[in-house]
């Protein structure tokens, strides 16, 4: 059995062919069968995936074809059928890798590993084996790409290349720029990738062209090109000296934590969407306070409410856009109003990037209603 990635390993049908001892695999592990190994690159971690394979995919392209894939919304399988040539850089998710048991990319990282989809996984434990799944078949010929600061590492033995933003690794942050051993790659304000987050996202994808020997300007320049996809701490519009910032892509606690320490100033925080096991109360008790107020909406409304413990000013809503009518009331100049919601969007939403599209309609009808004043 080829299993799609939404099916879970506890369906009935799933749990009645293990007790006949079927083989069941999944649809990566599946289409992996068909790549050429030194071919295969794979990314997985809690955040950052997509920019990592998206940047990861333009540095390659600079030398020869590259694709990226996998749950970025372009399946593997089809990658295989379509572009047999180019190298597949695979967005691996942990549903994906419930089933791959011998799955076996030639470069594979996990980028982080914070708590998600614990709906599913059930303990943050299991989660986390299951990402580890992409370390599992290392050869010694094979590469991790590891970041020191997060202390994720395969129990295989393989070759290593490291980054790091607070030690010496082969990819690192000095002065404001970023390294590769004594050579100078990129100065941080000569990126579109904003945020702490990204310029571990960027190390990363560094790393990964590094191995397939992508020359250091190539791999400059694929940086400063690189601008990252929408609803990403994405600046809408700025309308009456009030900032608009749309990351409706932030589905768990340490996504919005990283938009909230990127966006600069008074924060007014639009929170909420339906529920994936998450405990908020860690969202509350690392939040910086320069968010002044929270707007709470959908499903997780009220579990927001009851896990802020009036940590912070909270206002429950109805949906989005009561949130958003609600936040512009409070909102003073150079204050930001932020869409992270910290939460998936199948409540009210069929993804996060609908509900980046109901954020900016918004913001434009707020623009439109002001300049009739």
């Amino acid at each position: 059995i080829v299993l799609s990635p939404s099916i879970p390993k506890t369906n009935i049908w799933v749990e009645k062919a293990k007790a006949m001892n079927i083989k069941i695999m999944s649809e990566i592990e599946f289409a992996s069968l068909f790549v050429r190994h030194k071919n295969l690159l794979a990314i997985t971690g809690t955040n950052g995936k997509t920019t990592t394979v998206e940047l990861t995919t333009m540095m390659l392209n600079k030398k020869k074809k590259a694709i990226a894939c996998g749950n970025i919304g372009y399946p593997l399988s089809r990658a295989v059928l379509e572009k047999s040539r180019h190298t597949k850089v695979v967005e691996v998710s942990s549903f994906m890798l419930e089933n791959a048991k011998e799955f076996s990319p030639f470069i594979s990282t996990i980028l982080n590993i914070e708590p998600d989809h614990l709906i599913r996984h059930k303990t943050i434990e299991e989660y986390t084996e299951t990402k580890l799944n992409i370390f599992a078949n290392l050869k010694p010929d094979d590469y991790a790409v590891i970041n020191l600061d997060n202390k994720i590492s395969p129990q295989k033995s393989s070759l290593i290349l490291t980054y790091s933003q607070k030690r010496l690794a082969d990819v690192y942050l000095k002065n404001g720029a970023i390294y590769y051993h004594s050579t100078k790659i990129v100065n941080l304000n000569e990126m579109n990738l904003k945020g702490k987050h990204n310029v571990y996202n960027v190390m990363c994808a560094i790393c990964f062209a590094i191995i397939k020997k992508v020359s250091i300007p190539k791999i400059r320049q694929a940086i400063i090109e690189f601008t990252p996809d929408k609803y990403r701490i994405e600046l809408t519009k700025r309308i009456n000296e009030i900032n608009f910032y749309n990351d409706s892509k932030s589905t768990n606690i340490a996504s919005t934590l990283a938009s909230v320490e990127t966006v600069k100033g008074a924060i007014i925080l639009l929170l909420g969407g339906s529920k994936k096991g998450l405990d908020y109360e860690q969202l509350f008790e690392k939040m910086t306070k320069r968010v002044k107020h929270i707007f709470a909406f959908g499903e997780i409304a009220n579990d927001l409410e009851m896990a802020n413990n009036d940590k912070f000013k909270l206002t429950k809503c109805d949906n989005l856009n009561h949130a958003f009518d609600q936040a512009v009331r409070v909102a003073k100049k150079n204050d930001s109003v932020l869409l992270s919601p910290a939460s998936a969007s199948y409540d009210e939403f069929s993804n996060y990037i609908e509900r980046g599209k109901a954020f900016d309609k918004k913001v434009m009808e707020y623009e439109t209603q002001t300049a009739k004043r």
